[in-house]
């Protein structure tokens, strides 16, 4: 069987188990601790109690390493990243961060990090308590793994990086030349606005982002490090409210790392608010900002936001 017909066949037998194309991710058991955030004192191994979530909540998307082998070669490594212990006169409250890394051959494709929290009264198991935020998170990796389509990493790639900003032109791009009237780029000056809006939105998250989004005046497709590529396809805004029809706004965008993509987006917002053109305008960025940064926190490709 040749390279086409083979992974035509296993996109096939994926579907039909109702597994993600690209098949299983293998999990390690084990889940291990970053520096700094430190095992609990109860020594009760609720660790292993994420990984088992993430296996049994993902309809197969996961397995656990070592029991079915991986069609993709994928793995998800799981790593505690906080613990935190709170005592109170009545009882303790737990919060838990743990990052789930996803790498293909020892690159990394993929992070993100989930956070639980729980509480326990005096005299009361501990362990109840952090094995149901453990169970909580592994449910939640388990949306993350099994909805979410990777970046293929090949051979010129050499994964993502986190930590690194993200760089953002100062202008959003014209994805064509009758994307935006001159009232809305002129008047409202939409094209910077809204990426300072979005820089906003994106660092100012609780939790905040591992990594910032910067804005800088470059041509940002040439640039080759960590860039977000933002396009508009389509606005359509008229002042008058409700009265002037329909509103709305078509957005594209691209994560790259190097020559590699990361992830995609295809956004669309509609409104029928705003007296003005550029209360409209506004109106519709709102909205379109909100879902571009919810998909920028767990980038994915092809995602069609609306």
């Amino acid at each position: 069987m040749n390279k086409s017909l083979r992974s035509m066949f296993v996109v096939a037998l994926c579907a039909f188990a109702g597994l993600p194309a690209w098949g299983a991710v293998e999990v390690a058991e084990r889940v291990d601790y970053l520096p700094g955030a430190q095992p609990d004192e109860t020594a009760c191994a609720w660790e292993a109690s994420v990984a088992v979530a993430a296996v049994e909540k993902s309809k197969g998307a996961i397995t656990l390493a070592g029991k079915t082998p991986a069609i993709s070669g994928l793995n998800l490594s799981l790593q505690v990243a906080q613990l935190k212990l709170s005592r109170a006169t009545k009882g303790s409250d737990y919060a838990v961060v743990v990052r789930g890394n996803v790498t293909r051959d020892g690159k990394l494709l993929a992070t993100r990090d989930f956070d639980g929290d729980g509480s326990v009264k005096n005299g009361q198991p501990a362990c109840d308590a952090l094995r149901g935020i453990g169970a909580s998170i592994g449910e939640r990796a388990a949306k993350w793994v099994s909805r979410t389509r990777f970046m293929e990493c090949r051979d010129d790639c050499i994964g993502i990086h986190p930590d690194e900003a993200i760089v953002v032109g100062a202008e959003i791009l014209p994805g064509n030349d009758d994307a935006i009237n001159d009232t809305v780029r002129n008047d409202c000056h939409w094209p910077t606005a809204m990426v300072s809006k979005l820089v906003k939105a994106f660092n100012d998250n609780d939790p905040p982002p591992r990594a910032k989004l910067e804005s800088r005046p470059i041509d940002v497709e040439k640039y080759p490090g960590r860039r977000l590529v933002l396009r508009v396809d389509n606005v359509h805004a008229l002042g008058g409210g409700g009265w002037s029809g329909p509103k709305w706004m078509v957005m594209s965008g691209e994560l790259r790392e190097g020559n590699t993509l990361v992830a995609s987006f295809e956004s669309y917002t509609n409104s029928g608010r705003g007296f003005t053109t550029c209360k409209s305008v506004d109106s519709l960025s709102e909205s379109t900002s909100d879902m571009i940064v919810e998909w920028l926190r767990s980038p994915t490709l092809g995602a069609k936001l609306d």
